[in-house]
């Protein structure tokens, strides 16, 4: 998924992931890059096989701890490539697939333990927000008379904006002919900068919250149903895409976010909410809760 990312690491780890993945594309999917070149879609979904992942030591380093790490530095990277094919405008969402039976939970399993983990559930969806606005990435430009600096800061869903730090050309500027002692002192007691938004150079991407639960096969159903309701978080063409019934077998990583009826600032208290890295069909024919046989009837319904 391509929201709330965390920002790339050090150049030199960074370049590594980044070749690597840039040929395992043109290795594996410089066909598909190609059949895409005159996608109509403003927004596709480019799915990866997880084997084929696992399948590069480079690539597999990321896909545990670092997964976010490796989305967001992977998507970049793709989407550069498929530069070099598109015709019309089209931007590419990594999405993952084929996740192994290892990865298989259920939803009312998942504990605190388990966050930032990725896993895969098989679902129903009960409910949906309508889509949603989300400022992915802001810009910022330096007030300051002169100075032309313009700084991006990716922004965290659900979250108070970030605004930049120091202005860093005008704090060269102020620390210009200082000695090292001198500039380390300086440092401290630098002017408080000031920024304006940059309204035409804002990033920002559909969001939905989807209410959903666990299902799983039953002699008498063919489907039955977990006991809680959790939330997912989809993006982009997964908007909309999904209408309040439908099975689907959710890729997601783990995550932690504040209650929503939190009544004050500091709350300890947090839910798990997943973040959705790809979906498949569960069951084909039945994309609607209306046309599944079920065990007995949900009290939610």
């Amino acid at each position: 998924m391509s929201f709330g990312r965390t920002e790339l690491g050090p150049e030199a780890e960074t370049q590594e992931l980044m070749t690597a993945f840039g040929t395992f594309i043109e290795t594996k999917h410089g066909g598909d890059l190609e059949a895409l070149s005159t996608c109509e879609e403003e927004i596709f979904s480019f799915e990866v096989e997880w084997s084929d992942l696992c399948a590069d030591p480079i690539i597999q380093g990321y896909l545990g701890d670092s997964l976010d790490h490796f989305m967001t530095i992977a998507e970049t990277v793709l989407n550069d490539r498929f530069l070099h094919f598109m015709q019309r405008p089209c931007r590419l969402v990594l999405r993952l697939n084929g996740l192994t039976e290892h990865h298989k939970r259920k939803l009312d399993s998942l504990r605190m333990r388990d966050r930032r983990k990725l896993f895969t559930f098989d679902t129903l969806v009960v409910g949906r927000t309508p889509p949603l606005g989300y400022l992915q990435r802001a810009s910022y430009a330096c007030a300051a008379k002169g100075c032309g600096y313009i700084g991006q800061i990716d922004q965290r869903l659900a979250r108070q904006r970030e605004s930049p730090g120091q202005c860093p050309k005008c704090a060269e500027r102020y620390l210009a002919g200082l000695e090292p002692e001198e500039r380390e002192m300086a440092k401290r007691f630098l002017p408080r900068p000031s920024y304006r938004m940059v309204d035409e150079e804002l990033r920002y991407i559909d969001v939905q919250y989807l209410s959903v639960m666990d299902v799983h096969p039953d002699a008498d159903g063919p489907w039955s149903l977990g006991e809680h309701v959790w939330t997912a978080v989809v993006d982009e063409d997964f908007v909309d895409a999904y209408p309040v019934g439908s099975l689907i077998r959710l890729h997601a990583s783990v995550q932690v976010d504040h209650l929503p009826e939190r009544t004050f600032d500091k709350d300890t208290r947090r839910v798990m909410v997943l973040r959705v890295e790809g979906i498949e069909m569960l069951d084909e024919p039945a994309t609607h809760f209306d046309e599944v046989t079920w065990t007995s009837e949900p009290a939610w319904r």
